[in-house]
């Protein structure tokens, strides 16, 4: 990640540029419904939408789970980034200028934002490239990849000649920032750099968040090299990268699963096929990092690597990565020697979904392929004992295990209690399940949390709908018992006095209020049912928060009071008497006034 500087400026300056309706959408499909966008929540499992958005106030809050914020809380809790990867993402996707953390770092920030132009121009020389040339347009009208797949995935084509893109950019890129990003290379012998794609069609690749990294390039050619990638750099490294995660990871949201393939043509094709959710690992083994950011976007990983025995390999190796990262993982075959694009060519697309909807548990194959091998004598039903044991200790969750576990000592013929020994000394210890940021106990959608008197208070305040007293007639913050509505009242407090006694939105709320509890609180106070004018009276509200907490209050005076005769502390009780007949005045005086009956039903 950029090394920047996180200002409150630059902070406002994303939140405001930022729009939270786009940044759901990546991850959920929203419905408008009256000023509200709702979908299925994209932070928990649910069949019944229950996440709403308000894009005016710029908040989120889920009635299921009880998430809620702005919309750099929802980038965070859909990608796990950390708070300033977060604002680097969302500058850089709503155009918001980075600065440099300080002086002696602008060189290595300069040097990044010159990859980043370097890659932004040789990405639309690509696609200008391939426009003009019948050969790569030839190419791809032969592998049926339809106009609208290539513009989506922003296909392109490297001419043949060895200084086409250097002489293209000339004067428009520094030579410097091509090489650095891995575009431009240099030979032992040769005096002057040259493109490092020739006659290849083009791929690009981003980063989860839509950012540009670098690229692939298949030969059109006879090179022996038939697939080359950038050169690695600081953003570009394919241990960590998945080739189409950016434009499958709202898709793997709605679903909880991601087919995991070999290349970039198989991904294509299985999204031809309507297999949106999908992803490559870019022809090398699966990564520990990939795992994880698997893990980042669905619970379920079909593994489709092509039919032949390499393919299956590395299936085979993947599964305990896989299951690592709490992955439950399915096998998609093809066929013999087949992948997605070449069934896809051969059977049609529809061939390719079908192969996706009938995987099969890849851990259960396994302990089927390995108790198949085991059932010749003892010594190789022992081998493949221990195998399918170090198989399984690498499932985390005990439950999955154990199960399994019972499933492979029927097929293997011995004892569970004999497997679980050998399964023991490989299992990794759970972790404690951790609840998503600001999540609040569960709620049905159907059953929406009643708002108390405090939260109805601060609903009335930020509707507009209203007359807000002047800031010296506003009761103390200490009404608030609940302590989020309470700093949110403190924080309204504040922004009400700078705006001259204006309105004070929920969006200038959200960057005001400190604290994952209190930005939720304020999605769900703006985003539960809508205030409607005259529904209730604020005044009347307010004179039962402050008569709520004067009665309370008078009865802790009097335990304080006690307390000081008790002591014989004269001063301390005289101070305390007076502020109890004060209060006491007040609070008589209230019960009679206009508006104020039925004070004791509200809650």
């Amino acid at each position: 990640m950029r090394n920047i500087h996180l200002t409150p400026q630059l902070v406002q300056a994303v939140r405001e540029a930022t729009d939270i309706v786009s940044v759901a959408s990546e991850h959920t499909r929203l419905a408008r419904r009256g000023g509200r966008w709702v979908g299925i929540c994209p932070i928990h499992k649910e069949k019944t939408p229950s996440f709403s958005v308000d894009a005016d106030q710029g908040l989120f809050y889920c009635f299921g789970c009880g998430a809620g914020g702005d919309a750099i809380k929802l980038h965070m809790l859909t990608t796990g980034d950390d708070f300033p990867a977060a604002i680097e993402a969302l500058a850089f996707k709503f155009g918001v200028s980075l600065p440099a953390a300080a002086t002696a770092e602008r060189g290595s920030s300069n040097a990044e934002r010159g990859r980043e132009r370097a890659l932004a121009a040789a990405q639309e020389f690509f696609r200008k490239s391939l426009e003009r040339s019948a050969v790569a347009q030839g190419y791809l009208e032969g592998r049926r990849v339809p106009p609208e797949l290539v513009e989506r995935f922003g296909l392109g084509y490297a001419p043949e000649g060895w200084r086409e893109l250097l002489t293209a950019l000339e004067g428009k890129v520094p030579l410097a920032d091509l090489e650095a990003a891995g575009l431009a290379t240099r030979g032992e012998r040769a005096e002057r750099p040259y493109d490092r794609f020739r006659h290849r069609l083009m791929f690009p690749i981003h980063g989860p968040t839509g950012r540009l990294v670098g690229f692939g390039g298949r030969t059109l050619g006879d090179d022996r090299a038939k697939y080359i990638n950038t050169a690695e750099t600081a953003e570009f490294h394919k241990s960590r990268l998945l080739y189409g995660l950016h434009l499958a990871k709202r898709a793997a949201r709605e679903s909880g699963r991601l087919l995991l393939v070999e290349g970039y043509f198989d991904v294509v094709a299985a999204v031809a096929a309507g297999v949106e959710a999908t992803v490559a690992s870019m022809g090398t083994a699966l990564t520990q990092e990939q795992s994880q950011l698997l893990a980042r976007y669905c619970d379920e990983v079909i593994v489709g690597y092509d039919g032949d025995s390499a393919g299956e390999t590395a299936a085979r190796r993947a599964l305990p990565i896989l299951t690592v990262a709490k992955l439950s993982v399915r096998r998609a075959r093809f066929g013999e020697g087949e992948d997605p694009d070449s069934l896809r060519l051969s059977a049609g697309p529809e061939a390719v979904a079908l192969a996706v909807a009938q995987a099969q548990d890849l851990v259960e194959s396994e302990i089927e392929r390995l108790a198949s091998e085991g059932a010749a004598s003892p010594h190789t039903q022992a081998r493949a004992a221990s195998a399918v044991a170090e198989l399984l200790a690498a499932i985390p969750d005990s439950i999955v295990r154990l199960g399994y576990g019972r499933m492979a000592a029927a097929r293997l013929g011995v004892p569970l209690s004999l497997l679980r020994q050998r399964m023991t000394s490989g299992v990794r210890r759970e972790e404690p399940p951790r609840a998503p940021e600001a999540a609040k106990p569960a709620i049905a959608s159907e059953a929406r949390l009643v708002p108390s008197a405090e939260e109805r208070v601060l609903q009335l305040l930020l509707s507009g709908q209203a007359a807000v007293p002047p800031l010296e007639v506003l009761p103390p913050a200490e009404v608030f018992w609940e302590e989020d509505c309470r700093n949110i009242f403190l924080a309204f407090c504040t922004l009400y006095r700078e705006n001259q006694g204006g309105v004070v939105s929920g969006r200038d709320l959200a960057q005001a209020v400190e604290g994952d509890a209190e930005l939720a609180r304020l999605g769900r106070i703006v985003l539960e049912s809508p205030v409607t004018p005259g529904s209730e009276d604020l005044s009347d509200l307010l004179d039962h928060l402050s008569h709520r907490w004067r009665q309370k209050r008078i009865e802790d005076l009097s335990r304080e009071i006690a307390a000081a005769e008790r002591r014989g502390d004269g001063e301390h009780l005289a101070q305390l008497l007076q502020e109890k007949t004060n209060l006491s005045k007040r609070h008589h005086a209230g019960r009679g006034r206009p508006g104020t009956a039925g004070r004791a039903t509200l809650s």
